[in-house]
C-alpha cells in the first residue's frame, strides 16, 4: 500500500483549522486518537528529515490564515532591523577606514625660495621645504616632544657637557649612498664656519666635535647648556656632495634648489616661469626612507607672490592647501566648504618694546601708567578677529617658567590718568598734551607696514592719546626694517612681533649681550640679576629649578617694564578636508606644521581592529 505524505500533511493541517473554527469542543473517540498517533509515526517514518525542507516551505503561506501571514511578515522585518543593527555595531567596532598610500598634495606658500639647504636656510619658504628633504639627529613630533631621529640614542656625560650621539644604522641618502659620522661633523664644521655665514653660527659657537666611528659622534660644550638638543634638529648635509664646494661657491651650488637629503620626500622637480621666478617644487615620496614612510606620494610646493592671489587659489581648488592665512583672509575661507582651518599655537608674541636708551622710556612708573591704559582685549579682537590670547609676560602658556600669577596691567584708563597726574605731568588749562618743566609727552611709536601691527598701532595711539600723551607713529616696509630699524636701534618705541623657538630660553631675547648689533633684545635692557638668572637657568637640567629662574626673572620684568606685552596670535593653516591625519596643535617656526607629515593621508582603504 502506498501512502501520499503530502495528503497526510494537508488532511492534519486541514483537521486542525477545523477543529479551530468551531465554537464547541468536538469529543473524538479514543481509537481515533489512536489512529492519529499511528498517522504522525508513519509521516514520521517515512521523513527523510526532521524539518521542512525549503521546497515544502514554499507551500507554508496557503495554510496560514491573514492574521498569521501579518505575523510572519512583522517577524521577519523586525529579525532583518535587528540583524542590520547588529550588522551596523559589529562594523563601527571591528571595522574602520585605515590609511592607504596614494595621492598628491598641493600648498601654496608665498614668497620665493633662496636657499633649501638647512646650513644657510632661514626664510619660511626655505624652511618649508627643507625640512621635507633633510633630516636632523632630533626632530620635534606633532605634540611638540624632541624625539630622536637620525640619532639611535645619546648619553649625557656627568659634567652635562658631552653628548654622545648613536646614529642610526643603515640610514640612506636619496642618491643611495649611506649616512655616516662624516656627514653629521661636516654639516655642523660648515656652520662653525664663518665663512659660510650660517644664521646658526651662534648655535654652535664653541662646541667641539668629534668622530668615534662611523656611527658614533661627541659633541663637547665649554658649559652645561640645557637646551643644546633642540639645536640638533638642523638638517645633515651629505658630506660627499658638498665637501668639494668652496665657501665661496656655497651659495651658488646647484644643490641649494635641486637638493639631496635623506628625509621623507625627496626632490623630483622645479618649474621656473621665464623671468626665472620659480613657480612650483615637486617632491616625491623618498622609498629608501628610514623612518614610517609617508602615505602621500607627491608634494607641490605652489609659490605666489602674495597672499590674495594664494588665497583664491585655495578657493578655486587650484591647490589643496595654505601654508598661512592672514587675519583679513580667515572668514572669507572659514566660509569655503571643503576646506578647514587649524588655528596652530605658535610661540609669539606680540609687544610695544620701550627703548632703554630713551630718557622718557627709562622711567618704570610713566611706563605703567601707559600699560594701565592699553585695552589689549579690544586689540585682541580688532587686530586679530580674536584668533590668539592676552599675555602679560614673555613666557607663554605651554611652556617652562609659565605663571598665570605674572602681574599684568589691567585696562583703567582713570587710574592710568591718575598715576600720571601724580608723576607731574599734567594737561594744560586749554588741553593738549600733558606737560612737566615745558616738555610735552609724546614719543614716537615705530612699526611694520600689515593689517595687524596697523590696526594694532592705530587702538595704541587712541588709548594713550585719550590720557593725553602724544603718539607719531612710524609705518615701515617690511622689507627694509631690519636693516633701516632693528639692527641700529632707530626707534623710540617699537611695535613688533618675536618668535621664541621651541625652547622657552629667555636669554637671546633679554640678556644685555643680546642688545648689540644683531640680537633681539629689542629694548636695550640691562639688569644684572636678569643677566645673572637667564645665565644659571640655560645651565640647569633639572626641570623645576629653571622654571623658578624664569619666575624670578618674568617678576623683574613685570616690576620694570621694558616691553608691554600685548597678545600672542595663532597661526591659521588651511587644508583641504580630504587630506587627513593632521594632528598638528602647536608650533614653534610655521614649517613644525609639516612634523606629522608621514601620517598625512588621501586615500584609504577599510580594515578590522
Amino acid at each position: 500500500m502506498k501512502f501520499n505524505v503530502r495528503n497526510i500533511f494537508q488532511r492534519a493541517l486541514s483537521n486542525r483549522g477545523k477543529a479551530s473554527d468551531e465554537s464547541k469542543p468536538v469529543k473524538v473517540p479514543p481509537t481515533f486518537n489512536g489512529n492519529l498517533d499511528l498517522d504522525k509515526k508513519l509521516v514520521l517514518s517515512l521523513a527523510k528529515q526532521r524539518f521542512p525542507t525549503w521546497k515544502q516551505l514554499q507551500y507554508l503561506p496557503e495554510y496560514l490564515t491573514q492574521r498569521e501571514k501579518l505575523i510572519v511578515r512583522l517577524l521577519i522585518g523586525a529579525t532583518i532591523i535587528c540583524l542590520g543593527f547588529l550588522l551596523v555595531r559589529f562594523c563601527q567596532r571591528h571595522v574602520e577606514y585605515l590609511p592607504q598610500q596614494g595621492g598628491s598634495y598641493t600648498e601654496a606658500i608665498v614668497g620665493q625660495p633662496s636657499y633649501v639647504n638647512p646650513v644657510l636656510a632661514q626664510g619660511d619658504v626655505d624652511r618649508d621645504i627643507t625640512v621635507l628633504i633633510y633630516s636632523g639627529l632630533f626632530r620635534y613630533d606633532e605634540q611638540l616632544q624632541l624625539v630622536p631621529d637620525l640619532a639611535a640614542s645619546y648619553e649625557l656625560s656627568e659634567d652635562k657637557k658631552t653628548y654622545t650621539i648613536h646614529l642610526r644604522k643603515g640610514v640612506k641618502w636619496h642618491n643611495g649612498n649611506e649616512l655616516l659620522a662624516d656627514d653629521i661633523l661636516y654639516t655642523i664644521e660648515t656652520v662653525q664656519d664663518p665663512d659660510y655665514n650660517s644664521p646658526f653660527y651662534s648655535n654652535f659657537n664653541g662646541v667641539a666635535t668629534e668622530r668615534i666611528d662611523d656611527h658614533t659622534v661627541t659633541f663637547t660644550l665649554n658649559e652645561p647648556f640645557a637646551p643644546f638638543l633642540s639645536n640638533l634638529t638642523i638638517g645633515i648635509l651629505p658630506g660627499h656632495i658638498w665637501s668639494d664646494v668652496a665657501p665661496a661657491n656655497f651659495k651658488l651650488a646647484e644643490y641649494n634648489t635641486k637638493p639631496i637629503g635623506s628625509g621623507p620626500y625627496a626632490f623630483k622637480e622645479l618649474v621656473k616661469d621665464h623671468s626665472g621666478i620659480i613657480k612650483s617644487y615637486t617632491l616625491e615620496r623618498n622609498e629608501r626612507y628610514y623612518g614610517q614612510l609617508p602615505y602621500i606620494d607627491t608634494i607641490i610646493m605652489k609659490l605666489y607672490p602674495d597672499f590674495a592671489s594664494a588665497t583664491e587659489a585655495l578657493k578655486s581648488g587650484t591647490v589643496d592647501g595654505m601654508s598661512y592665512v592672514p587675519k583679513e583672509y580667515r572668514e572669507t575661507l572659514a566660509e569655503k566648504k571643503g576646506i578647514t582651518l587649524y588655528p596652530l599655537q605658535l610661540p609669539q608674541y606680540t609687544a610695544v618694546f620701550f627703548n632703554q636708551k630713551n630718557e622718557l622710556l627709562k622711567d618704570q612708573e610713566l611706563k605703567k601708567a601707559l600699560a594701565n591704559a592699553v585695552d589689549r582685549s579690544r586689540i585682541l579682537e580688532e587686530a586679530l578677529q580674536g584668533q590668539g590670547k592676552v599675555i602679560s609676560a614673555p613666557i607663554l602658556e605651554g611652556f617652562l617658567g609659565f605663571s598665570s600669577e605674572i602681574g599684568g596691567y589691567a585696562y583703567n584708563p582713570a587710574q592710568a590718568a591718575a598715576e600720571l597726574d601724580e608723576l607731574e605731568w599734567t594737561i594744560p588749562e586749554g588741553g593738549g598734551l600733558r606737560t612737566k618743566d615745558g616738555a610735552e609727552l609724546k614719543f614716537s611709536l615705530t612699526t611694520v607696514d600689515q593689517p595687524e601691527y596697523l590696526k594694532t598701532a592705530d587702538i595704541l595711539r587712541e588709548n594713550w592719546e585719550a590720557i593725553g600723551v602724544g603718539i607719531e607713529l612710524k609705518i615701515m616696509n617690511p622689507l627694509r626694517v631690519d636693516k633701516e630699524v632693528i639692527k641700529p636701534r632707530d626707534y623710540e618705541a617699537f611695535l613688533y612681533g618675536e618668535i621664541l623657538g621651541s625652547d622657552p630660553d629667555p636669554y637671546p631675547f633679554w640678556h644685555s649681550s643680546q642688545s648689540l648689533d644683531g640680537g633681539l633684545n629689542l629694548s636695550n635692557y640691562y639688569n644684572k640679576d636678569v643677566d645673572k638668572l637667564l645665565e644659571e637657568a640655560r645651565k640647569i637640567e633639572n626641570a623645576d629649578e629653571r622654571a623658578s629662574k624664569y619666575i624670578d626673572f618674568q617678576k623683574i620684568i613685570a616690576d620694570e617694564v621694558p616691553a608691554l606685552f600685548l597678545y600672542s596670535p595663532t597661526y591659521d593653516h588651511a587644508i583641504a578636508r580630504e587630506i587627513k591625519g593632521v594632528a598638528t596643535t602647536r608650533i614653534t617656526i610655521p614649517s613644525d606644521r609639516f612634523n606629522g607629515i608621514t601620517s598625512w593621508y588621501i586615500k584609504t582603504r577599510l580594515g578590522w581592529d
